[in-house]
């Protein structure tokens, strides 16, 4: 007891709501607190640029479920931070982004990195201040902590002046708030009955799961509920793997486009859906029939119905609803397969069945699909696979399985190409016994790489794998069917895989098939930062040639 700084504070209020991990870069505004984190017992994993901070915040909070938290600097520090929050914005990950800035009495007097910081990041979170009173600091922390996972959750930021967070404060005259907390939010008897009595009569029910199940801590219930029910399942966003790819009534990604087993969904009569927006994933509610019977839970009111009616809307905790459909449907009894469940298992093997030539192709250099089943093959279940944007990103997310909670981490909305390496880097701080595989094209290698040096400082021993197809490969698909030429989109044949070796890490070039899966053991024994850097063939993606297609017919 006794005199403190106020910075000491803010660390002991993330501790007591089980914050023991921050991740940011030091500077004049914040090492008071980086300096308080020592005496605390915090660890800090200092990132080579703010960003790598706000997206390791990010990553920590998609696989842990728990808030992440980035402390950077002022000026520059705090605007390079906001491509990770923005990113966490669009992804509802909940993250606390920390920025420090200068002094209050120099407030309007021109200093340097004058800039108006909370204005800058209101619009991409759900609660931003700026903190004027040391004393009150752990209330700030406390309150900020509590909006970023109520609710539908999301991104929150404090601002905090140099000397506020310098000030010496009396820790006996300040009290610590203590984690709040609450009751998930269920709903009625009534709404849980009805949505039971749709999907029972219904003749072609479906379930899709989104990132709300995951959130929300619900994938017991999802998987008990569709086995006593016998509904076939798809997931989406933070929702692949709460119901395993691999079990009988889950049948993959709720992506049409990717997964020719979701066009199905069209043909449902009934469709539940679970914590997942209605946007451009599920093409504005346009992957559903125009009279199909939309049962749509989510825990924020303003989705509910948006871009397409739902006849019963829910507003509820993902979690605790499906619970409340889990009991009732057991007390119901009799629930038996529908038939239109084999239509879907032989729309899924006629898939399989399509990707088996390229998927065992020994042309070079390789095709996507060939690297993909290599990947895929050469680890165990536990693996979390983080995979990036871009054209070799979707061949990913075709073919690689997610059969675990929170072990399949995408960009999220915003697409922010290049993020997957410090996700994958938070993923596997997080969670060091699983495997950590982060799936990237050679564009995408580019923006973060130097956070791999972060990664080998903090052994965090991801392996990456480069699908190098030598340029920006969607774009140069793009350019070549709209333009009959390109540019801007070659980037030529670098050794990534040379720049990891020099960086400390593991680094091996693959040019032909047979050499993949020794070089990809290797990189996963290697028990340090690894990068297979694989020379790819550009192939357009189902995603863009699709995309292609469409824009064409709507130009004719």
């Amino acid at each position: 007891m006794g005199k403190v700084t106020a910075a000491h504070l803010l660390v002991r209020t993330l501790k007591r709501h089980g914050i023991e991990r921050i991740f940011g870069l030091c500077g004049d505004h914040v090492n008071s607190i980086f300096n308080a984190c020592i005496d605390e017992g915090v660890a800090i994993v200092d990132t080579r640029q703010e960003s790598g901070a706000t997206h390791m915040a990010d990553g920590w909070a998609r696989v842990t479920g728990q808030p992440g938290v980035s402390v950077v600097t002022g000026g520059p520090g705090h605007t390079n931070s906001i491509t990770g929050i923005t990113t966490a914005w669009m992804a509802l990950s909940p993250i606390l982004a920390i920025s420090g800035t200068f002094e209050r009495a120099l407030r309007d007097k021109g200093p340097l990195q004058e800039i108006d910081q909370v204005d800058m990041v209101r619009a991409v979170t759900k609660w931003a201040r700026v903190v004027e009173d040391p004393a009150r600091l752990p209330q700030y922390v406390a309150l900020a902590l509590r909006e970023a996972v109520s609710g539908r959750p999301g991104p929150v930021h404090l601002t905090i002046p140099s000397d506020v967070s310098e000030a010496s404060v009396d820790d006996a005259d300040v009290v610590i708030p203590p984690p709040s907390r609450r009751e998930p939010a269920a709903t009625s008897t009534r709404s849980i009955e009805t949505a039971l009595d749709l999907l029972e009569r219904a003749e072609r029910p479906v379930v899709i799961a989104g990132s709300g199940v995951w959130w929300a801590r619900g994938w017991d219930a999802l998987r008990r509920f569709v086995e006593v029910t016998q509904l076939p399942c798809f997931t989406i966003g933070m929702g692949r793997g709460t119901l395993s790819d691999e079990h009988p009534f889950c049948f993959g990604y709720a992506d049409q486009i990717l997964n020719p087993a979701a066009r199905e969904i069209r043909e449902a009569d009934a469709v539940l859906l679970i914590g997942k927006r209605i946007d451009f994933r599920l093409a504005y509610g346009n992957l559903f029939a125009p009279d199909a019977a939309l049962i749509q839970v989510d825990i924020h009111p303003a989705e509910l119905g948006r871009n397409r009616h739902a006849q019963l809307p829910i507003q509820g905790d993902a979690g605790a609803v499906l619970e409340q459909l889990c009991q009732r449907a057991e007390a119901r009894k009799g629930w038996k397969e529908k038939p239109w469940v084999d239509r879907l298992r032989r729309a899924r093997k006629v898939a399989t069945d399509a990707r088996s030539p390229e998927e065992n192709s020994d042309a070079v250099p390789l095709h996507p699909l060939r690297l993909v089943r290599e990947v895929r093959e050469a680890v165990d279940s536990d693996v979390i696979w983080v995979i990036d944007g871009g054209d070799f990103a979707q061949w990913c997310r075709l073919a690689l399985p997610a059969r675990k909670p929170g072990h399949w981490v995408r960009l999220g909305a915003l697409g922010t190409v290049g993020a997957s390496i410090p996700l994958g880097i938070a993923a596997k701080l997080a969670k060091p016994e699983c495997p950590v595989v982060i799936l990237t094209g050679d564009g995408g290698m580019a923006f973060h790489s130097w956070e791999l040096h972060t990664a080998l400082r903090f052994n965090a021993p991801v392996v990456v794998v480069v699908g190098n197809d030598c340029g920006w490969g969607m774009e140069r698909e793009l350019q070549s069917a709209f333009y009959d030429r390109t540019i801007g989109v070659e980037l030529g044949d670098v050794r990534y895989d040379q720049v990891i070796a020099a960086l400390g890490g593991h680094g091996e070039r693959v040019e032909h098939p047979a050499e993949l899966r020794p070089a990809l053991d290797r990189a996963l024994k290697a028990g340090k930062v690894a990068c297979v850097n694989v020379k790819m063939r550009g192939v357009a993606s189902p995603l863009t040639t699709a995309n292609i297609a469409r824009t064409k017919a709507a130009k004719r």
